[in-house]
């Protein structure tokens, strides 16, 4: 027979239960941008898997180097940019990535219609954003795993933002230009059609999950229990498509079929699964950076044992 003490011992779990349901941890998490990265987060909120581990995410748009100061200061506590957090890092910030979503550029080389293959690619000018930019290394990686030498065999441009790209393809003073999803179906629609999907060929850390390393050491838990959240909706992505193409629809505005369906492929195809990116992800999103080439010790910059213990199942 329980006794009146565990009668009340009882009662005060089932208290503290209750109020810890009740008042979730806030959690401020950024991004740069509303773009196809945002899918798993977008996920993760509207099927209330961060609400499930306790927490309450305040999922808020700002520049990547305000983003980045919140983590050192402590006004945000998780950044969806990884590629600025480890950038961030690697240049001394306090800063360090736990979680790498996708392993993939979705940037694809789009040219024009007379243009049936990258040999007719050649001698021909091929936009890109600016030089030393993440379409520039897609460019050259997907070139070059094809034959293609960059510097010799076509002619570079830097044209600026995806409309000026697309201009200049419509008018014909581009061949090809290097653009994503969804502004590559406004290129489609000027006459181009996609000569190369990049992200075949270019390994890069888009997105994931980065922190203070004062957060790591002093609160694990809650990193683990968004990191966890997040792992949750990779695998809800993965196993109900109509929901993430009607959230695609609802979340980022695109009304045709043909596109989400390409979104959809694209952010499943090259998401991690288990939030662990590969080596070379990592190394290439320092590409076009000063720290390029140089010797760098990532295992200062990056700690995947949160990831891995959820794995484990840990």
């Amino acid at each position: 027979m329980m006794s009146s003490k565990n009668y009340v011992f009882v009662g005060l779990a089932f208290w503290v239960l209750a109020g810890y349901q009740l008042h979730a941890k806030d959690i401020v998490i950024a991004t740069s941008s509303m773009t196809l990265t945002s899918i798993p987060y977008l996920v993760a909120i509207e099927k209330k898997f961060f609400e499930k581990e306790g927490l309450a995410a305040q999922y808020v748009v700002m520049r990547s180097d305000l983003a980045v100061k919140g983590l050192i200061t402590g006004d945000v506590d998780y950044n969806q940019s990884v590629s600025s957090v480890l950038r961030a890092g690697v240049a001394g910030a306090p800063l360090i990535t736990v979680a790498g979503i996708y392993n993939r550029t979705f940037f694809e080389l789009i040219a024009r219609r007379d243009i049936k293959s990258l040999t007719e690619l050649k001698g021909k000018t091929v936009g890109i954003s600016r030089y030393g930019a993440s379409t520039e290394y897609a460019l050259r990686f997907g070139l070059k795993a094809n034959g293609i030498d960059p510097d010799k065999q076509i002619k570079m441009l830097a044209v600026g933002e995806d409309a000026a790209r697309i201009a200049g393809l419509q008018n014909g003073t581009l061949a090809a230009i290097v653009s994503q999803v969804p502004a590559n179906f406004f290129a489609h629609k000027v006459g181009g059609h996609t000569l190369l999907p990049l992200g075949e060929y270019m390994e890069t850390l888009l997105a994931g999950a980065g922190v203070s390393q004062k957060k790591l050491e002093q609160n694990r838990d809650e990193v683990k229990r968004v990191v966890r959240a997040l792992l949750r909706s990779l695998d809800f992505m993965h196993v109900q498509p109509v929901e993430i193409k009607n959230l695609i629809q609802k979340r980022l505005g695109v009304s045709e079929t043909a596109i989400v369906d390409h979104i959809y492929g694209l952010v499943t195809k090259y998401a991690t699964r288990n939030g662990i990116p590969s080596q070379k992800a990592i190394e290439n999103t320092l590409l076009g950076t000063p720290f390029e080439g140089k010797l760098t010790d990532f295992d200062k910059l990056t700690d995947f044992s949160v990831a891995r213990e959820i794995a484990d199942g840990k």
